[in-house]
């Protein structure tokens, strides 16, 4: 009989009030045997049972009691298996660790309308998800359809109909309106989801702009589009701009929003590499998030002093997603366990945001099997389903009782993208053309209706604001669309064109046309004209 390792974790079983922190140890010996383990040291101690493998291995736990530890603490300990009379022991290090962790597992996918495919290829509704749940299909998959988004809502809400404790996020418009308009019968249970905590309607605009290609009224716009349809329709209360995947925000958007009602924000694109500072390419090894300069959460403030507390998703927001990989539970939850590990580096507080999902992503498989088995198993570090409402209240909490604030930072992370705002030069041209027309018109129509009593275009300005806000979109402006999306995109700039064209010229011919009568009588062909002595 041997014990072959002795490690510290940051496992906790117990109690909240008395957490008792979990020593692993491995062993090898007879197949079958019962051992008896005995953990001692320095105002530690220890104890438990385990039973060896058919492969003459086991994995042990035990639990450790300890008193006046502070986490990083560090005491020698030693092990001492016993079966009968075969004894053997091995000395280790106790490091203590620092209970009271949570890590908040945020169910969500991303949808963009506007990349490979057109919306109207990902708003069919005869698309049905392969739910790896009921299926065990692959969860994901890139075919030529993809998945649809009324699917993936499908796919989530079914989910959460089999399972009272399953929570998820729903965030762009521009799956959730088509969604709400086709499926009127869905209308009550999602409100039913809303109400009770269980999805959270994340956004406060109509889709993920990119800002940095748009003027400050197009983002205004882009929030009352999405925020009137979000709060005044589907009676959510969007609190924070889920702008995962944005390439770029304009100094201006967390003050704007703040202005909107909303608290707080979320985004992946940042420092250090489109995909985060851990993540790598060519199949390197995960980096060290320690790298950055300051926590991922902080407090992001525009030059108007207005902002949002704001949570960078380090490992980028499809960090969870390589749990759905995992071919067993156990193995689902090391996977967790190794993301929570790397995330707590930078973490502002005891509280780890981990979005699980990706790119049009039906619910992962291990989700909610590990969130029942894990906290059945350990008190901390805790992984829970939750909503991202439920972990900027944690931070704020924590902040509040210590006394501390998110520090405060004043520039856009997104690095420049090669390419992006050159790219297909074309669409931008037409998004800045179309915005400063379209804002004239709107102008110049309300005058010519409030002086002449003119008919308010509404119908027209309407749908011009909306084609604006939907090119918009980060694949949109920025050029990074396929070329059918990119023949679908010009239709609908020339639409707007085409409108705000038309208003403009039909509301200044209105008030051109109250002032030429005037003019004409009062400088008649017979009367001399200041400055000329004589007739016209």
């Amino acid at each position: 009989m041997r014990v072959t390792s002795v490690e510290t974790t940051e496992l906790f079983t117990g109690t909240t009030e008395q957490p008792r922190q979990v020593v692993a140890v491995g062993l090898s010996h007879t197949p079958g045997r019962t051992v008896r383990l005995t953990l001692e040291g320095p105002g530690l101690t220890g104890t438990t049972e385990t039973a060896v493998g058919e492969d003459g291995t086991a994995r042990a736990e035990i639990p450790v009691t300890g008193d006046g530890l502070v986490p990083g603490d560090r005491r020698e300990i030693t092990v001492t298996a016993t079966d009968g009379d075969e004894i053997t022991t091995r000395t280790g290090e106790f490091t203590a660790a620092e209970p009271g962790w949570t890590m908040f597992m945020v169910s969500h996918f991303h949808y963009d309308p506007v990349w490979w495919n057109t919306q109207g290829a990902y708003t069919e509704t005869w698309d049905v998800a392969d739910d790896p749940a009921t299926t065990g299909l692959p969860a994901r998959t890139f075919d030529s359809r993809g998945q649809s988004g009324m699917s993936l809502v499908r796919a989530h809400c079914d989910l959460a109909r089999r399972d009272p404790a399953y929570t998820f996020v729903l965030a762009e418009v521009d799956y959730l309106k088509p969604y709400w308009d086709a499926f009127p019968e869905e209308r009550a249970f999602l409100r039913q989801l809303i109400r009770t905590g269980r999805v959270e309607i994340m956004g406060g605009t109509y889709n993920e702009p990119n800002t940095n290609l748009t003027g400050a009224e197009a983002t205004i716009r882009n929030a009352l589009y999405g925020d009137g349809f979000q709060r005044g329709i589907i009676g959510a209360s969007p609190e924070t701009a889920w702008q995962l995947d944005a390439f770029g925000h304009d100094p201006q958007f967390p003050g704007l929003m703040a202005d909107a009602g909303v608290t707080s924000s979320s985004w992946a694109r940042g420092p250090f590499h489109q995909w985060g500072p851990t993540l790598s390419v060519f199949g390197e090894e995960p980096r060290d998030p320690g790298r950055m300069q300051f926590p991922a959460e902080f407090s992001w403030l525009a030059p108007s002093g207005r902002g949002l507390l704001t949570a960078y998703m380090v490992n980028h927001y499809g960090a969870g997603w390589a749990i759905d990989n995992a071919p067993t539970l156990p193995e689902a939850e090391a996977a967790a366990l190794t993301l929570f590990q790397r995330l707590k580096k930078v973490a502002l507080t005891r509280n780890v945001l981990l979005p699980v999902g990706g790119d049009y992503a039906p619910p992962c498989r291990w989700v909610m099997d590990i969130h029942r088995d894990w906290n059945a198993r350990y008190v901390w570090p805790r992984f829970i389903s939750a909503i991202p409402r439920d972990f900027f209240a944690a931070v704020r909490a924590q902040l509040a009782e210590e006394g501390r604030t998110a520090s405060p930072q004043t520039r856009d992370m997104n690095p420049v993208y090669t390419g992006k705002d050159v790219s297909y030069i074309d669409t931008k041209q037409a998004q800045r053309h179309g915005e400063t027309r379209l804002a004239d018109a709107e102008a110049w129509a309300t005058l010519a209706s409030l002086l002449t009593g003119h008919a308010y275009p509404d119908a027209a300005l309407d749908k011009a604001w909306r084609q604006l806000v939907y090119g918009a979109h980060h694949d949109a402006i920025t050029g990074s669309e396929s070329d059918q999306v990119y023949i679908d995109l010009m239709t609908g700039w020339r639409e707007l064109h085409d409108l705000a064209e038309s208003v403009h010229a039909d509301a200044t011919q209105v008030l051109a046309d109250q002032v030429a009568p005037a003019t004409a009588r009062t400088w008649s062909s017979s009367t001399p004209r200041p400055g000329h002595g004589g007739t016209c």
